[in-house]
């Protein structure tokens, strides 16, 4: 996590919208969809009961990360559309985990996502979202798996050899062209035992609809523990949309294209920014702002956040993501990432994440015995068949 200035505030990218394991097939060479066309927008998908189940783990993955002094940025709907697209796959204690965790209803997810899909990254907007799965050829793939994430969130399979150096260039490959090369890497490293990687991209680039003209070069800005710095400070009287309650002020400063906008979130000198991440101050804020004309002063601010995902989810309750047998029932989940960064100048905003999941091999049934050989012992060469026993010995001690 890249520590600089603690910002006093939070800022939220709004989108301002209308409102089993079956048969496996092994993953062939390329890249491929399952033979499925991607679905329509289903009119009766549960898209609001999603975008408050994301709304509420953003807030709770907040409250966990954010510290005093730290800057912290994530985006919620990255990691939403990872998991979204593992639950096709999960099965048990790991996909009831999954729906409490992210709050999904209990049918209609695959079709949520795609119908939000078309809502929030429409062809020449600001915000662009994209899905891959990556496998070992010839694993075994579930095929209601892979025709879920054909129909319901626009991608297929592609294959690499995770036993050569090129699977990791190829997944980061993927990753900087889908984040217009601010994401670099997905992973730090991938285990030998790779043998499937998930992944969701998040690019979004919009130019505010009143760009910031005045700037004050040395302005002062207070810091978590009541200390000062000094910051450039942008300014700008906007025709924008404001609202305050209990506890927290707000201004809407919408972007150029789309219906996209920031909600700057400003708390009360002893609030805690976090806290105004809350779905019910958001909702307030949603419901409390009108239009006026408002005096912004706002800095400028660049940085990044790594965070472990599975650390993370394991703090927040999910201790059982161990199955995913609709994808593949010898899969294990090895590690989930999420990497994110935001600049915001005079102009407007450029941000980027992606999330991944790293599937290995599972190691096998636990041991139901244990032999430990740290005394004296005896063995014997074999042959198994008749049971010739073609060298015998004993070890009194190793070191000797």
């Amino acid at each position: 996590m890249t520590r600089t200035l603690q910002l006093g505030l939070v800022a939220v990218l709004v989108a301002t919208c209308a409102t089993a394991a079956g048969p496996a097939v092994a993953a062939p060479q390329g890249f491929v969809t399952a033979g499925v066309a991607r679905a329509a927008a289903a009119p009766g998908a549960p898209v609001p009961a999603v975008v408050d189940g994301l709304t509420a783990f953003g807030h709770r993955m907040a409250g966990r990360d954010d510290a005093s002094g730290t800057n912290w940025v994530m985006s919620p709907l990255s990691v939403a559309y990872l998991f979204a697209m593992a639950r096709a796959g999960a099965g048990g204690d790991t996909a009831a985990q999954i729906d409490r965790l992210f709050g999904f209803p209990a049918a209609g997810t695959p079709e949520a996502f795609n119908a939000l899909d078309r809502q929030l990254a429409r062809p020449g907007g600001p915000l662009r979202a994209a899905n891959a799965l990556w496998a070992q050829p010839g694993l075994p793939i579930g095929e209601p798996f892979l025709r879920t994430l054909a129909a319901q969130y626009g991608t297929g399979v592609r294959t690499v050899d995770f036993g050569s150096p090129g699977a990791t260039d190829a997944i980061d490959a993927w990753v900087r062209a889908q984040t217009n090369g601010r994401i670099r890497k997905l992973f730090d490293r991938l285990s030998p035992d790779t043998r499937a990687v998930l992944a969701n991209a998040i690019y979004f680039k919009g130019e505010w609809r009143t760009p910031f003209r005045g700037t004050e070069p040395d302005a002062t800005f207070t810091v978590a523990d009541g200390s000062t710095v000094r910051a450039p400070m942008m300014r700008e009287p906007v025709a924008a949309s404001y609202a305050e309650g209990p506890g927290w002020r707000a201004v809407e400063l919408p972007y150029s294209e789309g219906d996209y906008a920031m909600w700057v979130l400003l708390p009360d000198p002893s609030g805690a920014p976090a806290d105004l991440l809350a779905p019910d101050v958001l909702a307030a804020v949603g419901a409390g702002l009108r239009p006026t004309v408002v005096d912004v002063s706002l800095p400028k601010w660049e940085f990044g956040t790594d965070i472990d995902l599975l650390a993370a989810l394991n703090d927040l309750g999910a201790t059982a993501l161990t199955d995913f047998s609709g994808i593949n029932p010898d899969l294990t989940l090895d590690q989930a990432v999420h990497r994110a960064n935001i600049t915001v100048d005079e102009e407007g905003t450029e941000a980027a994440a992606a999330s991944g999941m790293a599937f290995t091999v599972s190691a096998g049934p636990m041991p139901e015995v244990a032999f430990r050989a740290d005394r004296p012992f005896a063995f014997a060469i074999v042959h198994t068949p008749s049971r010739t026993p073609a060298f015998i010995g004993t070890v009194a001690n190793p070191a000797a």
